[in-house]
Formats: structure tokens, C-alpha cells, sequence
């Protein structure tokens, strides 16, 4: 699918099993490229849930400061989650590198990769981050894991089983992907707009007089398809449903 701008050449949207590829033209200045990216209507960003984009620039070189413009004007307003930047411009690959960013094709599971795991079989592998995530950050683990921080608006944790956060939940958290059964999602603040287990998706809303969770301790399971909130008073140990 091509979004053109101007005559000059254009950008390409190809759907994959991960999402979303965006093909950046070669031979255009930085400016009409932003310009060019912009134009792409919010509709085309409408993905499976789990699912995100690959920035794919081909031979193109990546500048300072065209990585940090999409991310200013595209990234995050939109809040797209971004799986990869592809180049094969050694310069543009080393300097993405060192942002942090990741640079390789993402896998695809396979059907039996993705189902849930067996009755009774024990999850050994968790992931303890020691620090807050800021927004563009996201963090993926197969196993379970533990935020000693906030996770802050525009930030995310892709988890194969449960999600625990200390802090506050303000970002976007997609818990048992791999390992959908007894996942949870905990969090000493629930501030989020979206949360996600397995294939389910959530969206409450702070205005919902029936929502009694919103900044308080919560703890998030998914029971015969449908969420559960529950307020977790931790001085008492004790649990209240929330909705």
C-alpha cells in the first residue's frame, strides 16, 4: 500500500505476521520523508493486538536528526509500537545502535510457540528491571516480570506470563502471551488506559463510576474471558473486587 506525497517516491505499508512494515523511500530529504510519514492516516496503524511496526529504511541513511523527528511527530503521538529499525547503512545501524533500538528482524512464533502453556506446568524464568520506563521504551520477556519502578505513559512490557509493578502503571502492559494460564498483572498504581492479557484487551475508563480501581493497588486477572480488577489492600492483604 503506497502513500505518496508530491510525486516523489513513495512510502510503503506491507502488512506481515508481526504487524505492520514501513518501507521508507531512498534518494529524498529528511524533511519530505517526516513529511511523507506524517501523511499516513491513523486508520493504516490499526493492528491485532500483540502486534507493531518495522521501520524498514533499506540503504537509506538514518540521521540524528530524521530518528529523532519520528519519534517526535509519529512514534509517540500515535503510540506505535515499533518492533525494529532496519538499515543496511553501516553509520545508520551503529548509530541506532547505540540508542538503544533494536535493529533485527523481528521472529514470528509459530502456533505452537504462542499457545498456552500445559495444566501444571511451572513458569522458572522471571525478568527483574531495577528502574522506570520511560516513554518509546519497551521491554520483552517469555517468562514473568518484575518492574521495581514506574512504567510511565507512552512506555511498554510485552511479557510471555505475569507483569508485576511496584510503581506506577500509566504505560501499556501485555501479559501472558505465551503462557496465558494463571497470568496476572499487579500494580502498586493502575493509571493505564489499556491493559492486555493473552488475546484480550482492556480499555477502562477513569470516568466509569463503576471503575473503583483507578490509582489504587490493583490486582488484574482474566476470568472466563472477561477482566477482573480487584483493589489489593497490601497493609491488610486482603482483596475487594473492582469491577
Amino acid at each position: 500500500m503506497p502513500y505518496n506525497a508530491g510525486g516523489a517516491p513513495e512510502i510503503r505499508l506491507k502488512g506481515t505476521a508481526f504487524g505492520l512494515r514501513i518501507v521508507m523511500p531512498a534518494g529524498i530529504s529528511d524533511d519530505l520523508l517526516l513529511e511523507k510519514f506524517q501523511a499516513i492516516p491513523d486508520q493504516a496503524y490499526v493492528l491485532p493486538v500483540g502486534t507493531g511496526v518495522v521501520l524498514d529504511f533499506g540503504p537509506a541513511p538514518c540521521s540524528e536528526y530524521l530518528i529523532g523527528k519520528i519519534l517526535a511527530r509519529v512514534i509517540w503521538p500515535k503510540e506505535l509500537n515499533v518492533l525494529a529499525w532496519l538499515t543496511s547503512d553501516r553509520e545508520s545501524a551503529a548509530r541506532l545502535a547505540r540508542a538503544g533500538f533494536k535493529s533485527k528482524e523481528p521472529e514470528v512464533l509459530s502456533a505452537s510457540a504462542s499457545a498456552p502453556a500445559p495444566a501444571g506446568e511451572a513458569r522458572t524464568r522471571t525478568a527483574i528491571l531495577e528502574y522506570s520506563l520511560r516513554s518509546g521504551q519497551c521491554e520483552e520477556f517469555d517468562g514473568d516480570v518484575v518492574l521495581i519502578g514506574h512504567l510511565n505513559s507512552g512506555a511498554e512490557i510485552l511479557a510471555g506470563g505475569s507483569v508485576s509493578i511496584l510503581g506506577k502503571l500509566t504505560g501499556c502492559v501485555h501479559a501472558g502471551r505465551t503462557k496465558l494460564k494463571e497470568s496476572y498483572i499487579i500494580a502498586g498504581s493502575f493509571e493505564s488506559e489499556q491493559v492486555r492479557l493473552g488475546d484480550k484487551f482492556c480499555v477502562p475508563s477513569r470516568d466509569d463510576s463503576k471503575f473503583k480501581c483507578w490509582k489504587k493497588p490493583v490486582i488484574i486477572t482474566l476470568e472466563e474471558g472477561e477482566f477482573k480488577f480487584r483493589e489489593w489492600n497490601i497493609e491488610g492483604r486482603k482483596l475487594k473486587t473492582g469491577n
